[in-house]
């Protein structure tokens, strides 16, 4: 696409000289140092001032009404204009992120360990303290002393130097020595400080998910990697601001032309008042041409001092028509210079004029009661398209707050186009608002619409510009100038970082004027003192503040809701409210507004991690308010606010200051925490596809390189190479014929490998903790989907370590999927901090650029459609896949019964966060599970309800995915359904536990509208969030709600017509062998072999005698036919049948015991040589009979029993029917069963309730809540509980009420006679 128009197809701008030379990309690119040209330049100009003559007039107060002497113009110094290196910028914005850089590293000494470590600590996630009582690891320990490792068990409350010193002292060593010592983790560089708790990692929470044993090394201090380690050359590096520009070679070319035609002026001035008679045409020609490479850009008191120049004839000039051309001249050049102080100060370029300017006097802004007034001046560079197009053009003009009008818009209309002279149009439009400059917010901003239009039609947007009315505490002044953008203007309130965009010298420019009398200075008033508060909070005072506060979000407030917080703010606290909503609710942010204000503000202490970051969204641009947040986020250690960088670093677009508090902040974390380094890298990496943010943002992402010193910003660079590398070969991949995928792969793969060839390590973006060192080629696998994913397994440097595999995916978007595992991650670690262990799975994402990424591959893990696809096409609608499955896999049944657990806590978990988040495209390749039983869910391009379709049908029919199979493998084909209870249970809590954090689930959402996720993008998906987490309801109801939804995915048939439809696109793909071959697992061979050694003929019973040989023997075990025909029954229930040998059929069966002696011998051989081998399972049927095997019927005699939950407040009376357990009809069968209650006494018999039913079930699910209001009291009331199944009665309960069974979950006993 041609870099003048913009994506819509229209022109950004046309090309002038010198400055068009080079588009808007070549002066935002990344950092590079100096180039020669620019050293060679400098010494140039050095050389040409020693050799120049007399000093220049001082010009801080010329007197330009008095002659100059011939010798005084004779002199060349005074014309010449000569640009200078500016190493901080051309003007204060620059220069100040310049100093605060190289301040942040002043403060942080180079011999402070925790200030400048290259060591990755290991990441800290903190956990209840019951997940930790009892768990403990085996830690395989290497130490240098000793070739093999060292097996040690380890309880996971102790620290890792109690670690240490217990590995010391079993190796004979004292324990003394354990502090020279650091341990590392294997699979991974990153090191666990010494007092830590070993559970509190995160890295060890994942091998204790698995039950995995750790591999550690011990290492000595002083041998610790110490390469990424800032030395005094890089402190002593100044930051230039060439850093952030970066392209030398275009500012070079830039500047070149500029000073040439700058010296051609002084030529020109200098031969006209040499000769006395003539040359006033070349010095307005080279006026002219000054300001051509300027933009054509031009003043008033330009153009008026070359009018005056021209009035002079080309003819000899007596003396005092001389003395009045000298003084024209004079004033041309100061206007000139005056010129290029403008230019040079709205523009960031990294030179400028010699001259300084002094500021006008300051005043107290308080003082200025003039009404806000702004020049139009000129728009230059007007597209002649445009011209051509259009009748005339206007301009709009906005002054807002935080999005909000302060006034209406003024309009400054027909602006002809007639009018235009050389694509330039002379404004001189005044526009005056009705406020007052002394009223006006800190952060206001102005917005500038230009529009064109035709006869009886629309006026259209052409392009616009936003300014801050404030910088650096001072209102703008004087000239601006605005390079106006013609991309779609963002939905976000304005904000300086949106306005950096119009600081390079392209495009549309558009000059505008403000008074300068003065240096209007703004001072932030402080808090006012504390209100008087009110008396007692009413209870209905105290309620209707809590409902207001459960909207959580400022967008989803009503007016007269926010009016009526704001009238209650002196009552407000974090006991009933939230400080943001509050905040949010002030009516006026003026500065006669900010001391009561800041009164809230001041007493509201602390500020939680969910009112931060909403404080830093759009919706809040007062400074003083975002650094009270910005303290919190102090607050908080690495590991946390490394969690939330992802918002963080969108809120930089809200930033007033480039070098605000923040932008601080993040900097000095990434100073001692290369984790936050590295991801802070990768995040703004990412950010630079956002062109309206852009040029913000690669300022802060220079600051960042330019703190974190040579050796880190090298390995970030490698980074950067191999993530190109990577994609550049996913790309051609993907792009490629599908049916010429594998050659492509084949030839590009190598140089991937090639880029190890130099022998130097590289740590993955993903993790800075993880050090490869080469690729296993013969891992590479290229995905059979349309974007082709690439999965490359890197080696670890670590020779104990394990390889790490990554996909490498391009054409999709990532930062979605970032989004979704992130809030993920962060409700797993909400829950396991209160004690609820969902055993989540997630993993590692990130988004290097437009539609492009990399993504952790976990470890043994399949989709759900391959489990499908073992038993073909009909293994989508089979309900005993997953049942089978993992009896094929885990061999003991204690390794069986923790897959079941873990299946059951992790399913759970993830059905809250994909409903939570409304995450769609849920079909049986993007399920994936473990052979441990864990699952997890993959693939997030579907998000807030946004389901793909079949015509109008959608494909998600269900609130989440919970299938049939999935409860056939929880509750063992229905022998343990006692499990489904667990489950529910599971669900309802974490989503309950998750409703007491919605304020942070939306915050996170809130801060990345911006951020060009795909289905994140306006206010309706926030309402999708809020909506789903019902924060209006009590838990009881939330309970019973979520129940329900439980309910409707079990029942839904649409969900397997998916995974059919899906496994029929992907079968014929997928070989079938390869499946099952990699679904083989290594155990331990209980049984050896099974012969039949003789059989013994009683009459019509044939007993066989079998020999089972074992590890240490063999026994023999008597059998019949019969058994053995019994026990192939039972295999197939736990087994797919296919991989199962053929059982001796009869019309194949001789009717000689000898020959059924021989079948069964086959049978036998081919069993255990099968996947029966080494099965727990098979080997109890074997040795001690099928009747072992089989599960009892004591359940039957069981007597039946429900659960209640019942509370009591505000004369209401709440009854939750949660489960009903051991429940069967007289005949033994399954009942219909549904529950009846009455609250006795009851002479009006209007107290009678009842659930829904749910059919055929003796232990079913019910989650309703009953209530019963108006209830006085609950003396003498009885609650009369009695389970029916079509209308026929069943059992039977009386609860008497009372304090004993209130606010707790209890079992009731239940009578098989009417009470």
């Amino acid at each position: 696409m041609d870099p003048c128009e913009d994506p819509a197809g229209r022109p950004e701008d046309h090309e002038l000289q010198g400055w068009d030379v080079f588009s808007q990309q070549d002066y935002l690119d990344l950092y590079t140092s100096l180039s020669d040209s620019a050293e060679d330049r400098r010494t140039r100009e050095q050389v040409n001032e020693e050799t120049a003559g007399a000093a220049p007039l001082n010009r801080s107060s010329p007197e330009l009404r008095q002659p100059i002497t011939t010798q005084t113009c004779g002199t060349t110094d005074f014309w010449d204009i000569n640009l200078i290196d500016s190493a901080q910028g051309s003007n204060s914005r620059t220069a100040s992120l310049c100093t605060s850089a190289s301040q942040l590293l002043s403060e942080y000494v180079l011999n402070h360990n925790e200030c400048n470590s290259s060591v990755v600590w290991a990441r800290v996630a903190p956990v209840h303290e019951s997940l930790l009582e009892s768990a403990e690891l085996l830690f395989n320990v290497s130490v240098p002393w000793l070739p093999v490792e060292l097996p040690y068990r380890s309880r996971l409350n102790s620290t890792a130097r109690e670690l240490m010193e217990g590995v010391l002292v079993t190796l004979d060593h004292s324990a003394s020595v354990s502090g020279h010592y650091l341990m590392k983790l294997c699979d991974s560089e990153e090191y666990l400080r010494s007092d830590e708790i070993l559970g509190l990692y995160e890295r060890i929470q994942v091998y204790q998910k698995f039950a995995s044993d750790v591999p550690v090394r011990m290492v000595l201090k002083d041998s610790v990697d110490k390469t990424l380690t800032r030395d005094e050359e890089d402190d002593r590096q100044v930051f230039h601001f060439n850093q952030v520009l970066a392209s030398a070679c275009a500012f070079n070319t830039i500047r070149s032309c500029l000073q040439e035609k700058l010296s051609s002026y002084s030529q020109e001035v200098n031969k006209l008042l040499r000769s006395r008679c003539g040359g006033v045409r070349e010095v307005v020609e080279s006026v002219h041409a000054v300001c051509e490479q300027l933009c054509g850009v031009t003043t008033v008191d330009l153009e008026e001092a070359v009018g005056r120049l021209q009035r002079f004839a080309p003819v000899t000039l007596t003396r005092a028509e001389m003395c009045d051309c000298e003084t024209a001249a004079v004033m041309l050049h100061h206007a000139l210079l005056k010129l290029l102080h403008i230019f040079f100060t709205n523009f960031d370029l990294d030179f400028r004029g010699q001259e300084d300017h002094p500021n006008p006097p300051t005043a107290d802004v308080t003082l200025h009661s003039c009404m806000l007034q702004v020049s139009l001046t000129c728009l230059y560079r007007l597209l002649p398209g445009w011209i051509n197009s259009y009748d005339h053009f206007s301009v709009s003009c906005s002054l807002t707050y935080c999005g909000r009008n302060l006034t209406e818009p003024v309009l400054s209309e027909n602006i002809s186009t007639s009018l235009q002279l050389s694509c330039k149009i002379q404004c001189n439009r005044l526009l005056v608002f009705p406020v007052p400059v002394k009223e006006l917010p800190y952060e206001a901003m102005l917005s500038f619409h230009l529009l064109g239009s035709k006869q009886a039609k629309t006026p259209e947007l052409l392009c616009w510009a936003v300014l801050p009315l404030f910088n650096n505490r001072t209102l703008v002044r004087g000239t601006v100038l605005l390079s106006m953008s013609t991309q779609v203007p963002p939905v976000c309130p304005p904000s300086p970082a949106l306005s950096d965009i119009h600081r390079q010298p392209t495009g549309v420019i558009l000059q505008i004027d403000f008074p300068e009398s003065e240096q209007w200075r703004y001072e932030r008033v402080a808090a006012g003192p504390e209100s008087v508060l009110e008396s007692a909070l009413c209870e209905e005072l105290q309620k209707r503040v809590t409902e207001v506060c459960q909207k959580h979000c400022l967008s989803l407030m009503t007016d007269n809701e926010k009016a009526f917080l704001w009238s209650k703010r002196h009552i407000c606290s974090q006991r009933n409210s939230r400080l943001y909503l509050v905040l949010g609710s002030a009516p006026q942010w003026r500065p006669q507004n900010l001391p009561e204000i800041y009164s809230v503000l001041e007493r509201w202490s602390p500020v939680s991690a969910e009112e931060a970051l909403f404080l830093l969204s759009d919706e809040f641009h007062d400074q003083y308010v975002r650094s009270a947040a910005v303290q919190c986020l102090q607050q908080m250690c690495d590991s946390e606010l490394e969690e939330f960088l992802p918002q963080l670093v969108q809120a930089l677009k809200m930033e007033w200051d480039i070098d605000g508090p923040l932008m601080k902040l993040l900097l000095s974390r990434s100073l001692h925490c290369i984790r936050i380094a590295q991801q802070l890298y990768w995040l703004l990496v990412d950010s630079l596809d956002d062109w309206l943010y852009k040029s913000w943002m690669n300022k802060v992402l220079s600051a960042l390189k330019h703190c974190c010193g040579r050796a880190l910003r090298h390995e970030l660079q490698r980074q950067s190479r191999l993530v190109d590398l990577l994609t550049q070969v996913a790309e051609k991949i993907r792009t490629a014929d599908k049916t010429k995928r594998k050659d492509v792969f084949s030839q590009e793969r190598g140089k991937i490998v090639s880029f190890f060839a130099d022998g130097q390590s590289c740590r993955l973006p993903l993790d800075p903790a993880v050090v490869v060192k080469g690729v296993n080629i013969e891992s590479f696998k290229v995905f059979n989907s349309n974007a082709a994913p690439m999965e490359v397994s890197f080696i670890t440097a670590d020779p104990l370590g394990q390889n790490y595999s990554l996909i490498c995916k391009t054409g999709d978007n990532l930062r979605q999927d970032m989004l979704v595992l992130q809030i993920v991650h962060v409700l797993d670690r909400m829950w396991r901090l209160e004690g609820l262990d969902m055993r989540m799975v997630t993993y590692r994402c990130i988004s290097t650029g437009r539609d492009q990424g990399l993504v952790e591959v976990v470890r043994d893990a399949v989709t759900l459609a391959k489990i499908h696809q073992e038993w073909g096409l009909s293994g989508a609608l089979r309900e005993d896949t997953l049942e089978k499955w993992f009896h094929m896999r885990n061999k003991t049944k204690e390794d069986y019964e923790k897959a079941v657990m873990n299946f059951l806590h992790s399913c759970a978990g993830w059905c809250v966060a994909t409903f939570i988040l409304g995450i769609c495209d849920r079909h049986n390749d993007n399920i994936m599970i473990k052979h441990s039983g864990h699952m997890f869910h993959i693939d997030f391009g579907k998000i807030m309800g946004n389901a793909q379709k079949f015509g109008s049908i959608k494909r998600d029919r269900t609130p989440f995915i919970f299938t049939p199979e999935m409860q056939r493998f929880i509750t063992g084909g229905g022998e343990n359904p006692q499990r489904l209870h667990r489950f529910v249970e599971l669900c309802c809590d974490a989503y309950n536990r998750l409703r007491r954090r919605s304020a942070l689930v939306l915050a996170l959402l809130q801060l990345m509208l911006a951020a060009g996720i795909p289905e994140l993008k306006d206010i309706q998906d926030l309402k999708y969030v809020h909506k789903k987490l019902r924060p209006h309801d009590s838990e009881l109801e939330a309970t019973s709600y979520f129940t329900k939804k439980i309910k409707e995915s079990m029942e839904s048939f649409p969900v397997k017509l998916n995974f059919l439809i899906h496994n029929m696109v992907q079968f014929s793909s997928v070989k079938r062998s390869e499946a099952q071959a990699n679904s083989q697992i290594s155990s331990n061979a209980n049984i050896q072999e099974a012969v039949i050694q003789k059989y013994t003929v009683n009459g019509k019973d044939v007993t066989y005698e079998l020999k089972v040989t074992i590890e240490d023997g063999y026994l023999i075990v008597q059998k019949s036919f019969a058994q053995f025909e019994m026990l192939h029954k039972l295999l197939q229930k736990h087994f797919i049948e296919s991989t199962l040998p053929k059982f001796p059929s009869w019309f194949n069966m001789s009717f000689t015991a000898s020959r059924k002696m021989s079948l069964l011998n086959k049978y036998l051989k081919e069993l255990f040589e099968g996947p029966c081998k080494g099965n727990e399972y098979v080997c109890s049927l074997f040795l001690d009979g099928p009747n072992a095997a089989v599960k009892t019927e004591t359940d039957a005699h069981l007597r039946p029993q429900i659960q209640l939950y019942l509370s009591y407040k505000d004369y209401k009376l709440s009854v939750m029917i949660k489960h009903l357990k051991n429940i069967r009809l007289s005949s033994g069968a399954c009942p219909d069963a549904y529950v009846v209650t009455r609250l006795r006494p009851d002479p009006q018999d209007k107290s009678k309730r009842k659930t829904k039913v749910v059919r055929s079930n003796d232990n079913p699910t019910f989650n309703e809540l009953i209530e019963y209001r108006n209830v006085p009291n609950l003396h003498g009331h009885v609650l009369e509980v009695t389970v029916k199944s079509r209308k026929t009665f069943v059992a039977a309960t009386n609860v008497v009420l009372g304090d004993r069974v209130l606010d707790q979950e209890k079992w009731f006993p239940l009578g098989f006679s009417a009470v």
